[in-house]
């Protein structure tokens, strides 16, 4: 384990891993002064960054209070550290029963130094027990899930309010007319962007946002 010094940081929902690209101005963006990194096999390093997942007791102790930021005053964060299989390298905050609680990417010239330095570590045989691993729609762009959760919305909405015409023409939009019930559709509707969201949901999202612009300005 060695100390990498002055990074940035955006340490997001665990269950979600943003790439710096996807970064927003409102997200919790910490430049760190110092941070512990470990280098582990890829095996583990997948793990990590796609499942929730519990730290053995005697890593949470070596990385306690050992990740200090930048701030008015020096603040450490209580289990923070770095981990990297010299291909990707991940932040981790832990709670202090040592489940992952967020992650974080790093920007992408500061993660290639990073890796360099890397090459050099031995591999620590790294133990974790996965809680919960991600499905596939975890792999969603931060802009496709807030479509897919908008979208979502408006359609429950509408069956809530029984606008079965309007989930009848959403549901038109992107699947072959048929004779099935609003609720039939309804359903194949919920399902589908739920579990596979792709380019059609995409055009469902915009007709909608044009529909209730139009209706704001009206």
């Amino acid at each position: 384990m060695i100390n990498v010094y002055d990074i940035i940081i955006n340490l997001s929902d665990n269950n979600r891993i943003y790439e710096p690209f996807e970064w927003d101005v409102n997200d919790c963006i910490e430049h760190i002064k110092k941070i512990p990194m470990i280098r582990i096999n890829t095996k583990i390093m997948e793990d990590i960054i796609n499942t929730n997942f519990i730290i053995h007791q005697e890593i949470l102790k070596k990385i306690n209070k050992k990740c200090v930021i930048y701030n008015e005053k020096e603040t450490k964060l209580e289990y923070a550290c770095l981990f990297t299989d010299t291909n990707r390298v991940v932040a981790v905050e832990f709670d202090n029963k040592g489940k992952s609680i967020y992650k974080s990417y790093l920007l992408l010239d500061e993660e290639e130094e990073i890796i360099d330095i890397s090459e050099g570590l031995a591999v620590t045989d790294l133990s974790i027990k996965i809680l919960k691993k991600y499905n596939n729609n975890d792999c969603l762009t931060r802009s496709e899930q807030l479509k897919q959760i908008y979208i979502l919305k408006e359609i429950k909405n509408s069956y809530i309010s029984k606008n079965f015409a309007k989930i009848d023409y959403l549901y038109d939009e992107i699947y072959k007319k048929s004779n099935k019930s609003s609720i039939e559709k309804y359903n194949i509707l919920i399902n589908d962007i739920r579990n596979n969201f792709s380019f059609n949901h995409n055009e469902i999202y915009n007709i909608l946002r044009l529909s209730n612009k139009k209706r704001t300005t009206n």
